[in-house]
């Protein structure tokens, strides 16, 4: 599993978009300076305005955003998350702030497992998005399912598999064969805090666009 900073909270804000994107690039800047420190996803609720703040988002408008904010992020400890939307209040100064050389960004393969294998090894986490459940009948039932998870691998029969039914935010950081069941894994970190699955990651069925987490993989990484 890749090396990152600990496990953090969204809270009740639907913040998970900023939370996927942020680990993304503190797992960038921490091979790039050799050093961890964590990252403003605040800054990305308050400021990245074709996002949603606390409604959602997705991961080229973020990327685009922080584009536009010449690849410039605050630190966590300068600009702390509130769990709720507020005005933008980005500063530029260079005490407080991380920028970026020029960033690039890439789609890998949809529904190809081997191929974001690849890129975890080649380019470091991969943001995705999947079905974490809804208010019909059979998304209760999945919705259930996965806010109780605590280990094992997490697979949900009927979960849809299409990019635009996913609805939740998270990242993967590794994968692997569970020895038990001989099944192949994803592990990923999710935004809930620690206290909530594995302490704050879970592993999911790899190989099988299971609940949609292989539709739509990103990576980030220097411009050529």
């Amino acid at each position: 599993m890749l090396k990152i900073l600990p496990i953090k909270s969204q809270g009740q804000c639907g913040s998970c978009y900023a939370f996927a994107f942020i680990t993304l690039l503190e797992f960038l800047h921490s091979i790039q300076v050799k050093s961890k420190t964590a990252l403003s996803e605040q800054q990305i609720v308050d400021c990245s305005t074709m996002d949603n703040g606390c409604g959602g988002g997705y991961f080229t408008n973020t990327f685009n955003y922080l584009r536009s904010n010449t690849w410039q992020v605050n630190s966590e400890a300068f600009y702390t998350y509130k769990g709720v939307a507020s005005r933008c209040a980005f500063n530029s100064a260079a005490s407080s702030r991380t920028r970026f050389g020029t960033l690039a960004y890439a789609r890998v393969s949809v529904n190809n497992a081997v191929a974001m294998q690849q890129a975890l090894i080649d380019y470091g986490p991969l943001w995705v998005s999947l079905f974490v459940g809804d208010n019909t009948a059979s998304g209760r039932q999945i919705s259930l399912g996965f806010n109780a998870y605590r280990s094992g691998i997490f697979q949900a029969s009927g979960c849809p598999t299409l990019v635009t039914s996913t609805n939740h935010a998270v990242v993967i950081v590794g994968y692997g064969v569970d020895t038990a069941t001989n099944i192949p894994y994803w592990k990923v970190r999710n935004s809930w805090g620690s206290n909530w699955g594995d302490s704050g990651y879970f592993r999911i069925r790899r190989g099988v666009n299971m609940c949609g987490i292989e539709s739509g993989p990103f990576y980030i990484g220097n411009a050529a």
